[in-house]
């Protein structure tokens, strides 16, 4: 593993939160691989799946695009990096933001990724992302679709 390696792959990691949370569509679409494995099953249940790049950008547009705001800090990313192939693990804590008359204006989720990348074209892709979610709180209402439903 070089350092240059090292670098890219954790500058791809942080690269997820900050355009996530800018909603630089754009951006994703350049870091994400075609297809991408998720598992978000440790917060929302259900099963891990394969997702093309475009539909997980629209999820996550649809999803974000009720909020006021997020923010993903994404942190002590730790790389292990065999040729053209990386995993890596990190720290997150993600504040989700959406103003409603009563309950809290805040959902916030801290855990840890675990990201599996691959360097196609010279650039480091994102194909793979797991969240294994270790705390919640706050008001997890605003994730849902209507103001009223996120006031009760």
């Amino acid at each position: 593993m070089t350092s240059e390696d090292r670098y890219q792959v954790e500058t791809a990691i942080s690269r997820l939160g900050r355009l996530v949370d800018d909603r630089d569509w754009d951006g994703l679409d350049g870091l994400l691989g075609d297809v991408v494995e998720v598992d978000y099953t440790s917060l929302w249940g259900g099963e891990p799946e394969k997702v093309a790049r475009d539909v997980l950008i629209g999820r996550w547009r649809n999803l974000l695009g009720k909020l006021d705001a997020t923010q993903h800090v994404i942190t002590n990313i730790l790389p292990e990096i065999s040729g053209d192939t990386a995993t890596a693990t990190a720290n997150v804590v993600a504040v989700h933001r959406r103003a409603v008359p009563t309950g809290g204006h805040l959902w916030t989720v801290g855990g840890s990724y675990h990201i599996r990348l691959a360097r196609s074209g010279g650039a480091w892709r994102i194909e793979s992302i797991t969240l294994k979610a270790a705390w919640t709180d706050g008001n997890i209402a605003i994730m849902t679709d209507s103001e009223a439903e996120a006031s009760e």
